[in-house]
């Protein structure tokens, strides 16, 4: 039971750090573009903020905060998690705006709010939540315009995603390939309902095999997953120190290792790649 907790502790620390599911609420307001100051707390925060072109009001990002190239110039604050960054490291460079994730910042907003700085709460499971946050941070930046521009690219790949499907799949539901998506290997977990990878799963035409799981990342067995048979087995462990999916499973449509693509793991919008790059996959189009 010991190791059992160990690993699902490494596993919530290292999935968590490599996905900063974003998207949440704050008090979006307005402000003048040259008035603002924003420390990212975390990668797909950094991302958004590069993508509508407000990256010039960034002072301060994480460790973890590595796209575009350009963010590494950006001084750090520190790491992700609670025990790696400061409230007094954050408050060194004067912000206006801190731009952090609800559960592993949420001892930061009091004092934040205290000291009179706006707070950003990221927290979010899906790609219309990621679209909500990036028109936030537009509103609050003075971006907006950049912001939709980003929106309207993002639904230009939805969009050939959904067209992939319906000419594949015939519109018939029935007909989409099942995905089993396995984020950990040791216990086995995989994604629920509540999960980002079940959007983009669902998004490009698969059936997550776990889609009724009321928790974002339940453990699963062996066994379960032989039972449902997937047509496709992905996996994302091997990025953060996991490994590949058992031997004893297999599928008929093959394993990928999506690891190395971060579209799957950070609501950003790259996102919104990630769903046409799984719809090519799954539906075999070139």
């Amino acid at each position: 039971m010991k190791n059992l907790k160990k690993y699902v502790a490494v596993f919530v620390f290292f999935f968590v750090a490599a996905s900063l599911i974003s998207c949440g609420k704050s008090n979006v307001k307005s402000e003048k573009k040259a008035d603002i100051r924003i420390v990212s707390l975390g990668p797909s925060a950094t991302e958004i903020l590069f993508a509508i072109g407000a990256n010039d009001e960034l002072v301060a990002r994480t460790d973890l905060c590595d796209y575009p190239e350009e963010a590494k110039d950006i001084s750090s604050v520190g790491g992700f998690s609670g025990n790696t960054i400061s409230l007094e490291s954050i408050l060194s460079f004067e912000p206006t705006l801190v731009y952090l994730f609800a559960g592993m910042h949420d001892f930061l907003i009091e004092p934040l709010e205290a000291a009179g700085i706006q707070v950003y709460v990221s927290n979010a499971n899906s790609i219309d939540a990621v679209k909500t946050e990036i028109l936030d941070m537009g509103k609050i930046t003075g971006h907006e315009k950049q912001a939709q521009s980003v929106i309207n690219e993002m639904d230009k790949k939805l969009d050939e995603a959904k067209k992939i499907t319906e000419k594949k799949s015939g519109g018939k539901s029935e007909k989409f390939p099942k995905v089993y998506w396995e984020i950990w290997h040791e216990p086995m977990m995989s994604v629920g309902r509540d999960s980002f990878i079940n959007d983009i799963i669902q998004r490009a035409g698969g059936k997550n095999i776990f889609a009724d799981e009321e928790y974002a990342y339940p453990m699963v067995s062996e066994e379960a997953v032989l039972y449902a048979a997937p047509d496709f087995i992905f996996y994302t462990g091997n990025g953060m120190g996991g490994g590949k999916p058992s031997e004893n499973l297999s599928a008929p449509k093959g394993i990928f290792f999506m690891g190395d693509d971060d579209g799957f793991v950070r609501s950003s919008p790259r996102a919104a790649d990630a769903v046409l790059k799984l719809a090519k996959i799954i539906w075999e189009e070139k």
